[in-house]
């Protein structure tokens, strides 16, 4: 009977066990037959190879591949023995190949008995103690199951099915490590019926911490009704306290939040243009949503999620390599923010490097500097944030803030070229499939109801083709639909802005020129109905060597043949669109103005908000916006009015504002 585990394993599965160097030169060896060989397989599952250049090797029946023997010189598993392992698989042919290679399996289906063949007792015992303490785990079921510990800092990809010894785990440990078990008893906890799920194995529910949660309330509607015009310091104090009240009560991003709220105010203190009021109003309403969570423990969302975990917090790093998967710019109110994003080769973590670069002021003469002249600021040594999403850096030192954010500082760095060889990427950023990332994404709960961390929707997929890229003027995007190894489809879209106009003008370029050239797509990913959107930062093309392009920052010059799009005027905005956008935007303003001091040009305006919302139809909106409306009016007739019942709708309009981002607006 045929070796399951030499059928089952993958060239990318072999590259974890050695590089992919050496994968890549021993598949070149056998495609271009530059040695030939014997291969014998004994009755107890022991495969031999004698090759044409000399050598010997031996996988021993029993064992993995890690245990292989050879007669060369290498202390590690070398080529010789990746060799044998392709022949083995040419070998033996596709008839022979188990269907279940390639579909779906369950990792808790590996029984108890088979995990104490390869784990002593007491190491069980302690992995047991330490699941029923509480671990917070993100599950994948594919025909490779990914499993990661957000408390824990690791991910897990099962390699092999029902084979415990070859479990990929980017802890420190030889595998099969202890984490192994641990994965699998929570793949038991996920319901039959679900590909994916995020589960926690807390036994006992967390305490609900309602003094902090009170406090929460209570500054957001003190701040509401006085406004930050009129806060002053003594209520960025009371926000500084309530930081580290959050933070004592293991509320780490509620605290996150508030950090973020203080920076806020104090742009708006420092009469900073870069002050966004809708971002204010959105910051408070994620953190109104936070805590309603925690105070109402549903279990749907596990706490751990909402909370955070003890592993989310600032981290020092040693020596490092991160790898670079595209360069993206974010558009704010008066400001352009850069963002490098890298994966650590090693924990399979994402990190970004970030700058904002403010707008000129309205009165200056200088028009806002295009993105690519932006990335192009250097970062470290001289490397700009475009070379670092197109390279690798290399860092001895450093942090790596709560968010995974990286903060260099004065650590020894260095910024070199890639091969683009994504494949080598970690779970669960790199998806072998856009089933595997639609899977992960189903299961996701709302951005205000999981890690704040950087690129928790970034992905890396592996592509075959493109089909149907076009220009839109309807809607000034690029579009595309994109396929993967399986005959899966995405639809990939990249908006057309003046400032990176020539690095879409460059994507489409290479689109229509090379569809079936495209190998990777690396960028944020999200569901919109029943279809996989992606908004891209870098995109790998094959050739003689692999080449990327980071539409927002690339130039049109550095493609040939490339020529500039006839921009026309686009089509109008969605009405509920803008109208959502406009009450975020009138949220924002009446907590810089403040209710108590709120006149009859804020009445109008939520006014004219109210009528709007009928005519629209947004039956509940418009109710809760009309209780604002009327709120203020009653405070411009009475000298005795009371604001409370005005601030609880405002600040439930926040939360709602919030909410509509999850909808694309």
């Amino acid at each position: 009977m045929p070796r399951s585990d030499l059928l089952h394993i993958a060239p990318d599965d072999l590259a974890a066990l050695t590089n992919r160097g050496t994968v890549k030169r021993a598949q070149r060896e056998l495609e271009q037959k530059e040695v030939t060989g014997e291969l014998a397989e004994a009755d107890d599952g022991t495969v031999t190879a004698k090759w044409s250049d000399g050598v010997s090797c031996t996988l021993p029946g029993g064992k993995t591949i890690s245990d292989g023997r050879c007669t060369c010189p290498a202390t590690e598993l070398c080529r010789h023995v990746v060799r044998t392992v392709l022949a083995y698989q040419m070998r033996t042919g596709e008839s022979s190949t188990p269907a279940q290679v390639t579909a779906p399996w369950n990792p808790g289906e590996i029984t108890d008995e088979e995990l104490a063949r390869h784990f002593k007792p007491v190491a069980l015992g302690q992995a047991r103690s330490q699941f029923e303490k509480g671990l917070l785990v993100e599950l994948v079921k594919s025909h490779k199951p990914t499993a990661r510990f957000h408390d824990l800092a690791c991910t897990l990809r099962f390699q092999v099915r029902g084979d415990v010894r070859y479990v990929y785990c980017d802890c420190a440990a030889s595998p099969p490590c202890v984490h192994v078990p641990l994965a699998v008893w929570a793949f038991r906890q996920l319901p039959v019926e679900k590909d994916a799920g995020i589960l926690s194995t807390q036994q006992h529910p967390l305490p609900v911490p309602a003094t902090v949660l009170d406090q929460v309330e209570e500054v957001m509607l003190d701040g509401v009704e006085t406004g930050l015009s009129a806060a002053g310091n003594a209520w960025r104090d009371r926000l500084a306290r309530l930081e580290i009240a959050c933070r004592d009560a293991a509320l780490i991003w509620p605290a996150e939040i508030v950090a973020e709220l203080i920076h806020q105010y104090e742009r708006y203190a420092g009469h900073d243009a870069r002050f966004a009021p809708e971002q204010f109003a959105e910051l408070v309403g994620e953190l109104l949503i936070r805590s309603d969570a925690i105070r109402n423990n549903t279990g749907v969302v596990p706490q751990l999620l909402i909370r955070g975990t003890a592993s989310d917090h600032w981290t020092d790093l040693s020596s490092a390599r991160f790898i670079g998967v595209g360069c993206g710019v974010r558009m704010g109110r008066r400001e352009a923010t850069v963002t490098a994003y890298l994966q650590d080769a090693n924990s399979g973590s994402m990190v970004a490097v970030s700058r904002e670069f403010p707008d000129p002021s309205a009165d200056a003469t200088d028009e806002p500097k295009p993105f690519w002249q932006l990335a192009r600021t250097p970062v470290v040594k001289g490397a700009s944030y475009v070379q670092l999403g197109a390279g690798q850096l290399l860092t001895s030192g450093g942090r790596r803030a709560t968010d995974h954010h990286l903060v260099l500082g004065r650590a020894k760095v260095t910024v070199t070229p890639q091969n683009f060889a994504w494949e080598s990427l970690r779970a669960p950023v790199f998806g072998e499939c856009f089933a595997d990332i639609r899977a992960r994404l189903g299961v996701l709960p709302p951005a205000t109801l999981r890690p704040r961390r950087v690129a928790e929707d970034f992905h890396v997929c592996p592509l075959t083709s493109v089909e149907a890229a076009a220009f839109r003027s309807d809607s000034q995007t690029i579009e595309a639909i994109l396929l993967d190894a399986r005959g899966g489809r995405a639809l990939m879209r990249h908006p057309f802005m003046s400032r990176g106009a020539e690095g879409a003008e460059r994507l489409l370029a290479r689109l229509t020129s090379s569809p079936t050239g495209l190998r990777f797509v690396a960028g944020t990913m999200r569901l919109a109905g029943d279809t996989l959107l992606i908004e891209p930062v870098a995109l790998v093309w094959e050739g003689p060597t692999r080449s990327v392009i980071q539409p927002w920052v690339d130039r049109l010059e550095d493609e040939p043949g490339g020529t500039p799009l006839q921009r026309e005027d686009g089509g109008s905005a969605d009405p509920v669109e803008a109208w959502t956008r406009e009450l975020l935007a009138s949220v924002g303003t009446l907590f810089v103005i403040g209710l108590r001091r709120a006149d009859a040009s804020a009445l109008r305006v939520w006014q004219e908000l109210t009528e709007r919302g009928e005519q629209l139809g947004l039956a509940r909106l418009r109710m809760i916006v009309g209780r604002v409306a009327a709120g203020l009016a009653e405070k411009l007739a009475s000298t005795r009015w009371q604001p409370r019942s005005t601030t609880n709708a405002l600040l439930e309009l926040a939360v709602l504002a919030r909410a509509s981002r999850e909808l694309g607006f």
